[in-house]
């Protein structure tokens, strides 16, 4: 499967139109897959939003600083994602879910860009998984 792209034109900052129709797409598989409660969805997000928070106060003193210590909080939060899929863990059904999360902050430690792109996407999702009665 091919790395998930945010950009239409990255150095211009221009998005894919096509991003939030693959957000619904997910959102869909999510509800249909229901396996992933809208409470668990919401506390990764919020920690996703935390690890945002921090970057955007770090990133004034120094971008590229802030962004070298946001990508192991994120590879944190991945390690985490797997430890709730063990087997008798809360996630171990859920696999559109972590395939989806895993994806997601991969493609988000490539550069801030595509961290900032990444949390659009999450938001996203989350809302059409929310709309989608969720």
């Amino acid at each position: 499967m091919p790395a998930l792209e945010f950009y239409r034109d990255k150095d211009k900052g221009i998005l894919d139109p096509s991003l939030f129709e693959w957000a619904k797409e997910v959102a869909q598989e999510l509800v249909r897959e229901g396996q992933i409660k809208s409470s668990q969805f919401r506390n990764y997000f919020a920690e996703l939003r935390a690890l945002e928070n921090r970057f955007e106060r770090e990133r004034r003193e120094d971008e590229a600083l802030a962004f070298a210590r946001l990508v192991p909080q994120l590879e944190l939060l991945k390690a985490k994602l797997y430890y709730n899929t063990r087997s008798n863990g809360p996630l171990s059904r859920a696999r559109a879910f972590v395939r989806f999360l895993e994806e997601a902050i991969d493609a988000g430690k490539r550069s801030p860009r595509d961290f900032e792109a990444m949390m659009k996407y999450v938001e996203a999702v989350l809302a059409y998984f929310y709309a989608k009665g969720r």
